[in-house]
């Protein structure tokens, strides 16, 4: 059964309004450390700006940003799209690479392991994480909550909030996804559900709302400090005020030599490195008034929420050009000459002026087993990427829709290896800027999470922009 939000906010204890998040910057730059995020998907930074986002870990890379002692930076792995042994063999190069980093720079670093806040994903890769020698002694947080897309955490149960009714995501269609399927909403149970039995539900450890609301932040981080190494602990949180204060009893805890590691939605990465909170960009202050081609907006992701907006689009397109990609000519031998139709169909329409919304069809087709489904999502997910390879005229802006889609367009359509995230144009929805050596220098690249927003957002962005 579904629960209200207003109703269990008036039965929690007054939340502490403190600005914590200025003094979590303090703490943070004061510790002469970089913050390491290890993004699964490339949506992760849809809370920050002004921030690196590398597509290559190699040591060189890593040495060099640690050299130029840069606060916090994403490493973009895709790693959600691949399956659970290559993304264990990504992890484990980033860490070896990491550590030979950190010990030739004498640099200290923070892992952050950001994953989704449905809780799909490679829970295993926190399990490489501490496998180092490193981290032996390490404990782990687990903080699933992303506010800009209404995911909270009451009583160890993780919520997605929908016209103010909370709904447990293990009730939502997240949990059925055919990749990274699950039972528990509760998140004691899903960390012993996703570690196959080796972590059980009842030795793990949280921090519920009524202490982090009730107790100063000192008194917070001596019972951060006070758990035992090797064990995992859930954070409770409603909104950035809890999120803060507990992200400023977590910097007290690493100051005073407590070794952690987080896996965390988004949300937590602006309270961690105390990022203050930026408007929303304006097409104003983003859009280049003399380029004068279209932009173009590509849908891969199958979510129902990318469905629904999708179709919103669809229903009240004006003055948009509408491309379907078919799903099962890609899957065939066939497919090279209905590419080069439809990007010589894009060119044209972006070189007028005119907005393109390419989709691929909306029927899900799976494989016999994981594998095989994986390598069907990927095909297809290749061949939008020889869309963007392919086309010539330079759109006025790029979106993307869906996590493996962003990430595949960007890094193999562009060729990017580094770019800046520039803001929000909507709530969890970033801006990058493409570097200097992607196809379309500077363009302007939206990356649109599959699973935030209403069903008006997508048509919204189109709207603003053009």
């Amino acid at each position: 059964m579904n629960i209200s939000l207003k109703d269990i906010s008036k039965q929690l204890p007054k939340e502490d309004t403190s600005n914590y998040r200025s003094l979590n910057k303090q703490l943070f730059d004061t510790s002469k450390r970089t913050c390491v995020v290890i993004d699964d998907d490339p949506t992760g930074n849809q809370t920050v700006y002004d921030i690196p986002l590398l597509t290559k870990w190699n040591l060189e890379t890593l040495i060099n940003e640690f050299k130029k002692e840069t606060p916090t930076f994403f490493l973009l792995t895709n790693s959600r799209s691949l399956s659970q042994e290559k993304s264990s063999d990504i992890y484990e190069e980033i860490i070896r690479n990491l550590l030979k980093a950190s010990e030739v720079t004498h640099r200290k670093f923070t892992i952050i392991s950001r994953s989704d806040s449905t809780l799909r994903g490679h829970f295993s890769e926190i399990e490489i994480i501490k496998q180092s020698e490193y981290f032996k002694n390490a404990i782990t947080f687990f903080i699933p909550v992303m506010f800009e897309g209404g995911r909270v955490t009451i009583n160890d149960i993780h919520y997605i909030s929908e016209s103010e009714q909370l709904i447990p995501v293990n009730k939502t269609p997240f949990s059925q996804d055919h990749t990274f399927a699950y039972n528990h909403a509760n998140l004691n149970s899903y960390i012993e559900e996703k570690t196959n039995g080796r972590i059980k539900n009842n030795d793990v450890v949280s921090l519920d709302i009524e202490s982090i609301r009730l107790l100063d932040v000192n008194t917070l981080s001596s019972k951060i400090s006070a758990i035992e190494s090797g064990k995992y602990c859930i954070v409770n949180a409603l909104n950035y005020n809890d999120l803060d204060k507990v992200a400023q009893a977590l910097l007290l805890a690493e100051n005073s030599r407590k070794q952690i590691i987080y896996r965390t939605s988004s949300s937590f990465v602006p309270s961690y490195i105390g990022l203050t909170p930026k408007p929303l960009l304006s097409a104003e202050a983003i859009i280049d008034n003399n380029i004068n081609t279209g932009g173009l907006i590509i849908i891969g992701s199958y979510v129902q929420k990318s469905s629904a907006q999708l179709k919103y689009v669809l229903d009240n397109a004006n003055q948009i050009e509408v491309i379907e990609v078919n799903v099962e000519t890609i899957l065939s031998n066939t497919s090279n000459t209905y590419l080069e139709s439809l990007i010589s169909k894009i060119d044209k329409t972006i070189k007028t002026g005119k907005d393109v919304v390419v989709y691929t069809s909306r029927k899900i087709i799976t494989g016999k087993d994981t594998n095989t489904t994986i390598n069907i999502a990927s095909k297809v997910s290749q061949a939008l990427v020889l869309i963007v390879n392919g086309i010539t005229v330079r759109p006025k802006y790029l979106l993307a829709k869906g996590g493996i889609t962003s990430h595949d367009l960007a890094t193999k359509g562009l060729n990017m290896k580094r770019s800046k995230v520039l803001g929000q144009i909507l709530p969890g929805i970033p801006i990058w800027e493409m570097a200097e050596e992607t196809k379309f220098p500077k363009l302007l690249y939206i990356v649109f999470p599959g699973n935030v927003g209403d069903e008006k957002s997508l048509s919204k962005i189109i709207q603003t922009l053009s």
